[in-house]
């Protein structure tokens, strides 16, 4: 499974048609703070990989990633539905 993206979605998602989380991120890591997080965090991990840490290390790094991920893109789900709703006005709101 790859760590870019969650179980079931992106790059491990079981039809294959949804984008990578990291290629997410990293295309609004300008605009969103929780996304170029998400890739620093991506950077930091990939640099504990190549200078061969410990399993604990790399296990920290990958957690840290996926948190700052799992962030990075309820931001940018918000935002994006956000702006779809804006152009709503007067529509009702969905039950929830």
């Amino acid at each position: 499974m790859a760590t870019c993206c969650p179980p079931g979605h992106g790059c491990n998602a079981p039809n294959g048609g949804e984008p990578c989380a990291l290629a997410l991120c990293r295309a609004a890591a300008q605009e969103e703070e929780d996304a170029a997080v998400a890739v620093a965090r991506w950077g930091a991990l990939e640099a504990a990989s190549e200078q061969n840490c410990g399993e604990g290390e790399r296990r920290f790094r990958r957690r840290a990633f996926e948190r700052a991920r799992d962030r990075a893109l309820i931001a940018l789900a918000m935002s994006r539905g956000a702006r779809r709703t804006r152009g709503a006005r007067g529509r009702r709101p969905l039950a929830a």
